[in-house]
């Protein structure tokens, strides 16, 4: 598999005007996806994954959303100089996305089929036949029984993870060159968790489809990753290769997280690690490292300056925003 740099986010800034303030919901992301390869993007709620990801897409409703600043590069061309029509082209047939909320973004007064057909007949020039079929042997794909009877269903006769099933026919049904998939099994049983995910890695692994996959689970990042890019508050603060993250941490919020999943190896009734705190709030972000008052290693500068990213180990994949890997801080 070549090392082909299929799309890459550069300073990335999304912000939401409120009554309250302006949220800063990304705050300068930059990340690079490689043909065939999978990206995890990982973090507690709230930390900026979800609207890194509608923002490539330039899926922020504005107001109250905005994109601020950054580029996104897809197949060597800035997509957030293309115009709206332009974009329509790439979404859904070039670059799809599996939603994180199926029953708000399924339409409940349109058959099931025909939502999935849309795509087919938009992108492909299907015939309604053509797309009808072609949906339903979608639905057979992903797991949904009886699926010539359910195509003619709509949303609402659908439990949540068939519904979420239905997502993902719509996101796969052009066979994209980039999927997106938010939080993808959220609603499903572990049984078809576990097809759902052999199956978009077969996808990459058959047709060179890159994936971009946003969760909370760290066992999915360890099973479906090549690489993770690790946020909190809006911002990366850890990027790294799959191995490099679950077998040598280097930033304490990743520690944190990989300390509060359960081990089989651990003595039996020990207690989970937590990370004492809450995230903060990104309307008034505080001086200084955003993690700083969670963290159990913070030192005086933490409080002062933002960290940048550091190069570890000479590996410019390989960095952590964190005071502890400069020299003029670090004792190790």
């Amino acid at each position: 598999m070549n090392n082909e740099t299929i799309l890459q986010v550069q300073g990335l800034m999304t912000e939401f005007r409120t009554e309250r303030g302006i949220v800063n919901a990304v705050n300068d992301v930059s990340f690079s996806l490689e043909r065939g390869k999978t990206l995890g993007i990982v973090g507690e709620s709230g930390s900026g994954k979800s609207v890194t990801n509608l923002s490539i897409l330039k899926l922020i409703q504005y107001p109250p959303g905005r994109i601020t600043a950054g580029q996104v590069i897809f197949k060597g061309e800035n997509m957030f100089e293309w115009s709206e029509e332009e974009i329509r082209t790439v979404r859904g047939k070039h670059i799809s996305m599996i939603f994180q909320d199926p029953l708000t973004s399924l339409n409940p007064v349109i058959k099931v089929w025909y939502q999935i057909a849309e795509a087919l007949r938009l992108h492909h020039g299907m015939s309604k036949k053509e797309a009808k079929a072609k949906s339903i042997e979608l639905l057979k794909l992903i797991g949904i029984p009886d699926a010539e009877q359910r195509a003619d269903n709509y949303p609402h006769q659908f439990s949540g993870g068939m519904r979420q099933r239905v997502m993902i026919a719509m996101a796969l049904s052009c066979d994209p060159e980039i999927l997106i998939a938010d939080e993808p099994t959220t609603a499903l049983d572990v049984t078809i968790q576990a097809q759902i995910l052999e199956l978009i890695k077969n996808l990459s692994r058959e047709k060179s489809t890159s994936v971009i996959m946003i969760t909370h689970d760290l066992g999915v990042v360890a099973d479906m990753c090549d690489s993770v890019c690790v946020m909190y508050a809006g911002r990366i603060v850890e990027r790294a290769a799959i191995d490099d993250l679950f077998y040598a941490p280097q930033h304490p919020y990743t520690r944190g997280l990989l300390d509060s999943i359960p081990r089989i190896d651990r003595a039996g009734g020990s207690r989970l690690h937590t990370i004492s705190g809450a995230p903060p709030n990104l309307i008034d972000i505080p001086p200084g490292c955003p993690f700083q008052p969670r963290c159990e290693k913070a030192m005086n500068i933490c409080s002062k300056q933002s960290p940048p990213e550091f190069i570890i180990n000479g590996d410019a994949s390989r960095t952590a925003a964190c005071w502890l890997h400069a020299k003029e801080y670090n004792n190790g």
